[in-house]
């Protein structure tokens, strides 16, 4: 399918797909390195234990919180990934319901996240373990926020003027799945240490 820029267009479609391509991965690499600073904050402060408080009450965020929070990032993460398969095969309707879908669970993660923070028994001030999850859930939620109004934006281009932008959005949807699933990883590996070991 040939693919035709806008009239306004700054750069050929085919040149705005390899720099996206390229970019995304960069992003991707810059998304893993900034969250394993938080990842080395864990083992270090934990392995440290300096007068025993890195988590001196035994301080427990409740898996009530972190399950429907990792469910929700993984669920848009692979909505996202059908959303971009079905742009790939030029099917509108179906992107439009994946990115739908993924759009709304990963706002749905955020809301879970904010609600929780008022209802946890503690603060950043409560120890190592309590900053560094204070610290990687807030900056993880505004990464998402990030990501979703991105995918917004490819949504409403597409519902704005219709599938014959498809082709023109797709490179961007697989820029986006890319370093969605970056994240979606962090959210595994952050569920795992700061609601399971921690």
């Amino acid at each position: 399918m040939e693919v035709h820029a806008p009239i306004d267009a700054t750069e050929p479609p085919e040149v705005f797909a390899r720099n996206i391509a390229v970019g995304s991965r960069i992003w991707a690499g810059g998304i893993a390195f900034f969250f394993v600073s938080f990842l080395f904050a864990f083992f270090y402060l934990r392995a440290l234990d300096s007068n025993g408080k890195w988590n001196q009450h035994d301080l427990n965020p409740g898996q009530g919180w972190g399950v429907p929070i990792l469910v929700a990032v993984v669920a848009s993460v692979l909505a996202t990934a059908w959303a971009v398969r079905s742009i790939v095969r030029g099917e509108g309707s179906s992107w439009r319901l994946g990115a739908g879908a993924a759009l709304t669970l990963g706002l749905a993660a955020i809301v879970i996240q904010a609600v929780a923070y008022t209802q946890i028994s503690f603060g950043p001030a409560d120890g190592g373990y309590a900053a560094v999850f204070f610290g990687w859930t807030g900056l993880f939620a505004t990464f998402t926020l990030g990501m979703m109004y991105w995918l917004e934006t490819q949504l409403a281009q597409t519902i704005r003027e219709g599938d014959a932008t498809l082709p023109l959005v797709r490179p961007s949807a697989e820029a986006l799945l890319l370093t969605w699933a970056t994240l979606g990883v962090v959210e595994v590996v952050a569920y795992v240490l700061l609601y399971l070991v921690r």
